[in-house]
């Protein structure tokens, strides 16, 4: 009877997982080989509660992935559009625009000039002289 009960909750969430990731070719591939995986792991299990624990939480993911599961495509760079099924709990069409926070603005490099043309940088502003045998200070 746990043979029974385990082979149709396998089988009914990999009909679940090609249902919903149909359009989304790698996510099902993964999602699939993740529960082929999970399944093989415990195919020798002998404990009866234990088995059962494991089928109702298949169960539980493939009613997860049907009712509660929503999907975002990307429509433009700017723009999401979250997909619901029909059998989706609220069944809307949701836009997210410009969602995303501000991306910081890239800063050029700062000049620097060969020679200063202003003080030694305390503010005065007074320009520099260009020979070396007088020295501007700030007053």
């Amino acid at each position: 009877m746990n043979r029974t009960k385990v082979l149709s909750s396998y089988l009914n969430l990999l009909r679940t997982e090609k249902k919903v990731f149909h359009n989304d070719k790698r996510a099902l591939e993964h999602v699939m080989n993740l529960t082929r995986i999970q399944f093989r792991e415990n195919q020798n299990e002998a404990d009866n509660t234990k088995i059962n624990e494991m089928i109702s939480h298949a169960n539980a993911v493939s009613d997860f992935l049907t009712n509660d599961l929503i999907q975002g495509v990307r429509k433009d760079e700017k723009t999401i559009q979250l997909k619901f099924d029909e059998n989706t709990k609220s069944y809307q069409q949701y836009e997210f625009v410009n969602d995303q926070p501000p991306q910081r603005k890239k800063r050029g490099k700062i000049q620097i000039d060969d020679e200063p043309t202003t003080c030694c940088g305390g503010g005065c502003g007074k320009p520099m002289l260009s020979n070396n045998s007088e020295k501007s200070t700030c007053s």
